[in-house]
């Protein structure tokens, strides 16, 4: 062998050495890239799926599965649209629809999925568009994080447990947005303090038991009579709040002498001490909740299961 020609040899070994560790290294790092991508993808401590332009899943993680109570072969047959709220359904379409466009990077949503087994769970849901090489639109990804214990105490902050009503701190965060509008619309608001007649009696006599039963009864009956814009609070042991924006004195008058008469046909010997305010224009809840409260409080002396109304100073 000539000299050139080892020369040559050894050239081509060393280029080939090095095409094979280059080769090596290139599959070890795409090994490891994968492993760490799997690692971070199925044990992340938040749910984490791929969606096609289609809304249809293409990839989920145990933690999506776990929040959504749905499994992954369910998931995968299906898109985001047959978990989704249907009250919540409009809303993420078209942030989607946004993201697709181009028109925003990403967005963040708080919504409800249907749970397998029917239950609602609340969770931030946000998303970002994955493009192709050619800037095309191709996938989404998203995040889901579980709000079930973030909700459950901020609700349990503003709601009394037993009833599941207002406390006084929720009823004064309703009544801050209710007085607003009230002052600028000039509309008015009506406020009703019920106190339970012979509440006592019944804790007394039938134990309380019985007692927390009488006042989730009437928790039910006052929701019953409310909607959705009004205000409804347990404030006390036996003491109820009503607050009712665009409500004037005859039509609040109305609707107190119907909860009195259901009250007494309802809860089985208990019914109910009613003080009523009206009013209009800047209010303060605690001038209405002082008004209606010495109105109940002259029901009361007038013979109970009466309704009377009170006027500011």
């Amino acid at each position: 062998m000539s000299r050139q020609s080892h020369r040559h040899f050894d050239q081509s070994n060393i280029e080939g050495g090095v095409a094979s560790i280059s080769h090596d290294h290139l599959v070890a790092e795409l090994a490891l890239a994968q492993r760490r991508f799997e690692a971070t993808f199925y044990h992340a401590p938040v749910g984490i799926a791929h969606a096609g332009l289609d809304g249809r899943f293409l990839l989920v993680n145990p933690r999506f599965c776990e929040i959504s109570g749905h499994d992954a072969d369910t998931l995968l047959q299906v898109g985001f649209q047959r978990i989704t709220h249907p009250d919540d359904l409009d809303t993420d379409e078209a942030l989607l629809a946004r993201l697709h466009a181009g028109e925003i990077p990403r967005y963040t949503l708080e919504k409800r999925y249907i749970r397998a087994d029917g239950g609602i769970v609340w969770v931030n849901l946000t998303v970002s568009m994955v493009r192709d090489a050619a800037g095309q639109p191709e996938l989404f990804v998203a995040v889901i994080e579980d709000l079930s214990d973030l909700r459950r105490a901020s609700f349990e902050a503003v709601h009394d447990p037993l009833t599941g009503l207002l406390n006084r701190r929720g009823l004064a965060n309703r009544a801050d947005a209710i007085l607003a509008d009230a002052a600028h619309t000039g509309q008015p608001v009506s406020l009703i303090f019920l106190d339970l007649d012979g509440f006592k009696q019944l804790n007394d006599s039938r134990g309380h038991a019985a007692g927390d039963a009488c006042l989730a009864d009437v928790a039910a009956l006052l929701m019953d009579h409310t909607g959705a814009i009004d205000a409804v609070a347990r404030v006390g042991g036996d003491e109820f709040l009503l607050l009712l924006p665009l409500r004037d004195a005859p039509t609040a008058t109305a609707l107190g002498d119907q909860l009195r008469h259901a009250l007494t046909a309802r809860c089985g010997g208990i019914s109910g001490s009613f003080g009523l305010v009206t009013a209009s224009g800047a209010l303060d809840l605690e001038a209405l909740i002082d008004c209606a409260d010495t109105a109940m409080l002259a029901a009361k002396r007038g013979g109970r299961n009466q309704l009377r109304t009170g006027y500011l100073p």
